[in-house]
C-alpha cells in the first residue's frame, strides 16, 4: 500500500508538471523554425528573423564577446571568488541609488519568482496578480499548489487597485505587478504601487524587467517600506539574455536574509562580466535610447497600417491587435521569416501578437511582410 501511495503522488506531481509545458514546447518548436501539426511537419525559412522574445539587439553582440573573453582569460576559473558578489552588489547600489545591503543577485529574474515563491508561500496562502501579465508567475504560484487570483486591468490597461484589494485576503502572501507591464507594455505610477503597498500586508512584488525603456523606476520604495521587493533583469537592456542575470531591490530586512539563503547563485565569470558592463553603462544607455527611438518609429508605422490596434509602450516591445484572423497572420509571418510572439487570447486586450523593438533593418522587415499579408483578402 506504501509503494502504490508513493506512487499516485508521483503521478499526480507528473499530471501538474505536464499541465505547464504547453507554453514551452510551442515557443521551442516554432523558435527553431518548425513545428509538428496533425501528423505532418510544416518547415519554415531556415533564416528565421527572431522578433518574439523581447531580446536587445541594439547591444553589439561582438563588443559582448569581446568584453567576456577578456573577462574569462583574467580570471582562474579552479578559484572561488566571493569578492566578486559583493562588488557586483556595490556596482549595483549605486547604478539603483541605494545600499549595497538593498540587493540580491541572482541567476535571472525568474530564479528571484521562484525564490519568494518558495519562501513566502504556505499551505493555505494565496496570491493576486494584474492579468494580462508575465505567465511564469501564475505558473511558479500553481506549482507550489497555492491559490493565484488575476485581477483584470481596466480597459484603459491602468491598475483597478479596489478590486486588487478587495481580492487580497488575510492570507494573501505575494502581490505581483509587471511595470512596465508584459504584455500590455504600459508604466504604472509609483504612486499607484505605493498604495497598494500601504494597504496590504501582503509583500508587493513589483517586475522592473523593462524599467530602462521607461526612464522611471519604483525601487526606492523598496528601500522605505519593508513589503516592497523590485525584481530587475539584464536580459533586456544590457542585453545578456544568454547569461542570466537578475537582481532584486528590498529593504535590507528582506535583503540580507535572501542573500545568505542563496549565496551561490552568480559564478565569477558573471559577475566579473555585469562589473564590465556596468563601468561601460554609456553604451547601454546609448542602446536604450536608439531602442526608444526605434520603437517610436514602429508604434507610428504600425498605427498607420490599417487593420490593426497598437498598444502604447515603454518596453522594447510593442503589442497590437489584429482585427480578424492573428493566428493566420501569425502563421504567414513565420512563413516569411518572421517569427513574433503569438499571445492567444488574453484578458481585456484580446487576442494579440507582439513583436520585439528590433534594428531598423529588421523592423522595417517585419512592416513589409505585415502589410503584405494584412492586404491579401
Amino acid at each position: 500500500m506504501k509503494n502504490k501511495k508513493d506512487l499516485g503522488w508521483l503521478e499526480r506531481r507528473i499530471r501538474l508538471l505536464r499541465s505547464f509545458d504547453g507554453s514551452l514546447l510551442t515557443y521551442v518548436s516554432s523558435s527553431k523554425g518548425s513545428k509538428e501539426n496533425h501528423g505532418h511537419v510544416e518547415t519554415y525559412p531556415s533564416a528565421i528573423l527572431k522578433l518574439d522574445a523581447n531580446e536587445n539587439f541594439f547591444v553589439d553582440s561582438n563588443d559582448l564577446n569581446i568584453m567576456l573573453q577578456e573577462v574569462v582569460e583574467d580570471l582562474d576559473l579552479r578559484l572561488y571568488d566571493p569578492e566578486a558578489v559583493i562588488e557586483v552588489k556595490e556596482a549595483l547600489g549605486k547604478y539603483v541609488g541605494v545600499s549595497p545591503d538593498c540587493i540580491v543577485v541572482s541567476s535571472g529574474s525568474e530564479q528571484l519568482i521562484d525564490l519568494i515563491v518558495e519562501l513566502f508561500l504556505g499551505t493555505g496562502d494565496n496570491v493576486v496578480s494584474i492579468v494580462p501579465s508575465f505567465f511564469m508567475y501564475q505558473k511558479r504560484v500553481l506549482l507550489k499548489q497555492a491559490k493565484f487570483a488575476g485581477v483584470p486591468l481596466n480597459r484603459d490597461l491602468s491598475l483597478n487597485k479596489k478590486a486588487i484589494l478587495r481580492k487580497a485576503t488575510p492570507r494573501t502572501r505575494l502581490l505581483f505587478v509587471c511595470s512596465p507591464n508584459n504584455p500590455t507594455g504600459n508604466r504604472f505610477d509609483k504612486s499607484e504601487i505605493e498604495t497598494l503597498a500601504d494597504k496590504t500586508s501582503a509583500i508587493l512584488v513589483l517586475d522592473e524587467a523593462y524599467a530602462e525603456f521607461a526612464d522611471c523606476s519604483a525601487a526606492s520604495l523598496a528601500v522605505e517600506k519593508r513589503n516592497v521587493i523590485v525584481l530587475r533583469t539584464f536580459s533586456k537592456a544590457f542585453g545578456l539574455a544568454g547569461l542570466r542575470f537578475g537582481y532584486a531591490v528590498a529593504h535590507p530586512d528582506l535583503a540580507l536574509p535572501l542573500s545568505s539563503i542563496i549565496p551561490y547563485t552568480v559564478s565569477t565569470v558573471t559577475a566579473n562580466f555585469v562589473l564590465r558592463l556596468l563601468g561601460s553603462i554609456d553604451v547601454i544607455k546609448k542602446s536604450v535610447e536608439m531602442t526608444k527611438m526605434e520603437r517610436k518609429r514602429l508604434i507610428y508605422e504600425l498605427r498607420s497600417t490599417k487593420g490593426i490596434r497598437v498598444f502604447d509602450s515603454e518596453a522594447n516591445f510593442v503589442t497590437f491587435k489584429p482585427h480578424r484572423r492573428a493566428d493566420s497572420i501569425h502563421q504567414k509571418l513565420l512563413e516569411s521569416g518572421i517569427l513574433v510572439k503569438n499571445l492567444g487570447r488574453l484578458p481585456v486586450i484580446g487576442h494579440c501578437l507582439r513583436v520585439t523593438v528590433g534594428l531598423p533593418a529588421m523592423n522595417t522587415q517585419f512592416l513589409n511582410a505585415l502589410r503584405r499579408i494584412l492586404e491579401e483578402k
